[in-house]
C-alpha cells in the first residue's frame, strides 16, 4: 500500500478534512472501521493506518543508543499520536493540538507519501516545491536509474 498524489482541500469549521477517495479507500482497506493514525513528523501531520504504525513503532524500538535528535524525533512521533475514525463521508477529523502544532490553516494539501499521507498548509506546500532537489550524485551512488530521466540521473 502506496499513498500516491496530491489533492488542495478545505478544512471545514469543525477541523475535519475530505480525503481524496483513493486515500479513503487505502485507509479502509488497512483498517475497516476507518481508524487513521495521526501524528507529527517534520513540523507536519502524518496519517496512518494502525498495522503501519506498530511498524514504525517496532522499526523506532530498534535503535540502540539513540542520538539527541533521534530522541526529540521520536518524542513528537509518539506524542502527537491520535487516532481518529473516517466518518460516514471519508471525512477525517483532526484534532486543534494537531492543527495547531501541523501549522495547518483551513487550506491544506493532502499528499501521498508511500507507507503514509501527509497534510500541509498550502503556504508550506509552495515553499516545498520551491526548494532545489537535485539528488543526481546520490542516485548515482545508490545506482538507481530512473527511467524517466532518460537514463541519466540529474533531477
Amino acid at each position: 500500500m502506496k499513498f500516491r498524489g496530491q489533492a488542495y482541500r478545505n478544512l471545514d469549521a469543525k477541523g475535519r478534512l475530505a480525503l481524496p477517495p483513493n486515500f479513503k479507500d487505502m485507509l479502509l482497506e488497512g483498517s475497516a472501521d476507518g481508524t487513521v493514525v495521526l501524528t507529527l513528523y517534520e513540523r507536519h501531520v502524518i496519517g496512518m493506518t494502525p498495522h503501519q504504525w506498530e511498524i514504525t513503532e517496532v522499526e523506532l524500538d530498534k535503535r540502540r543508543h539513540p542520538s539527541r535528535k533521534f530522541q526529540i524525533m521520536q518524542r513528537i512521533l509518539w506524542s502527537g499520536y491520535e487516532e481518529a475514525r473516517l466518518d460516514a463521508q471519508g471525512r477525517l477529523p483532526i484534532s486543534v493540538n494537531l492543527r495547531k502544532s501541523g501549522r495547518l490553516d483551513k487550506e491544506v494539501v493532502v499528499m501521498g507519501s508511500g507507507a503514509r499521507f501527509e497534510i500541509w498548509s498550502v503556504k508550506e506546500y509552495e515553499e516545498l516545491l520551491s526548494i532545489d532537489c537535485d539528488v543526481s550524485e546520490e542516485l548515482e551512488e545508490n545506482d538507481i536509474v530512473l527511467p524517466f530521466l532518460g537514463g541519466g540521473h540529474a533531477v
